[in-house]
């Protein structure tokens, strides 16, 4: 896991040190437009877009993806790419709504996204709601960070499914955290009147009946979460693999045609408690080595020493213009 800040660094300049973690401190949270167990991106979307859909069933126009348990040392920052497959049947959608009562309108492909102009006509930047939260079984105090990866549309009418990302600084001690999308379905299209969003379209819909998952762990498995973005010269790659103990597994990543690798390798451990709790006794330990090949490329071996949890490592590279 790589450590971008750390106390050490932090203890080499004492009084900005003191003042920084004194700044810290007051940010830091247990967890950020979570709501019932990532349901707060959700609302966070509908309530941008319009108000009065805040309180809708989830799953009407919106399902959070939601991650499993990502481990983080203190004094670490960390990012992490979330896709909106983690609500595909083979992922498990029990582990997104664990248990909470939920319209079964999906599927959710694309990206719930907000768009500044909405509510401030003349600014064009987007943003796509995640939210987080740490778990009990650690003492990670975290604040939120930028995401500097890249988030990807989707499509509901072309089955391709969005993605974005979550990053965070842990200010205490070792923990856990997890983070979760706004994915919307094909019934998520608002209206847009005057500059601001308003509500769905005036085309009719039949819901499914209201449901409640059983919460279970999904089945770990292999996932590729890549963006890129041609126009500005710059891509965010990131995969996913599920290990099985004492199997080593290796890949190499190549950034796509005319960018190079830019920045430091990363990669963060990812574990799926079937009682979705997470427990920093029992976490998964993982055997991880990065390499860097050439100019455009990044190697990782990874090997699953110890695990009570399906376990994933996402394993992530940027490139840039050269």
């Amino acid at each position: 896991m790589t450590r971008i800040r750390n106390r050490a660094a932090l203890a080499a300049v004492p009084l900005a040190a003191a003042a920084l973690a004194i700044g810290a401190a007051s940010a830091s949270a247990n967890s950020y437009q979570w709501g019932d167990n990532g349901s707060g991106a959700c609302n966070a979307w509908q309530s941008a877009l319009n108000p009065s859909q805040a309180g809708v069933e989830l799953g009407t126009y919106c399902m959070q993806s939601v991650t499993g348990w990502i481990t983080i040392n203190g004094g670490a920052t960390q990012e992490q790419a979330i896709s909106c497959a983690n609500n595909d049947s083979a992922s498990g959608l029990s582990w997104s709504v664990d248990g909470q009562a939920y319209v079964n309108a999906g599927p959710w492909y694309a990206l719930a996204v907000i768009n500044a102009s909405d509510t401030n006509p003349g600014d064009d930047s987007v943003s796509a709601p995640v939210g987080w939260q740490t778990g009990n079984g650690g003492d990670a105090d975290l604040s939120s960070e930028t995401w500097g990866g890249m988030d990807y549309s989707g499509s509901n009418s072309s089955d391709v499914y969005g993605s974005a990302g979550a990053a965070v600084t842990n200010w205490g001690g070792n923990g856990g955290w997890q983070t979760a999308l706004a994915c919307k379905n094909g019934q998520g299209n608002f209206t847009q009147t005057q500059g601001r969003r308003t509500g769905p379209s005036s085309q009719r819909f039949a819901f499914p009946s209201v449901q409640v998952a059983k919460a279970s762990a999904p089945r770990a498995r292999d996932r590729t979460i890549d963006s890129a973005d041609k126009k500005k010269g710059r891509a965010f790659l990131a995969r996913e693999y599920a290990l099985t103990k004492n199997v080593t597994r290796t890949d190499t990543r190549t950034c796509p045609a005319g960018l190079v690798r830019r920045g430091k390798l990363a990669y963060t451990v990812q574990e799926f408690p079937a009682n979705n709790k997470f427990s920093w006794k029992n976490r998964s330990l993982v055997d991880v080595k990065m390499t860097n090949k050439g100019k455009n490329a990044g190697s990782v071996k990874m090997t699953l020493k110890r695990a009570k949890n399906p376990t994933v490592v996402q394993f992530q590279m940027r490139c840039g213009k050269r």
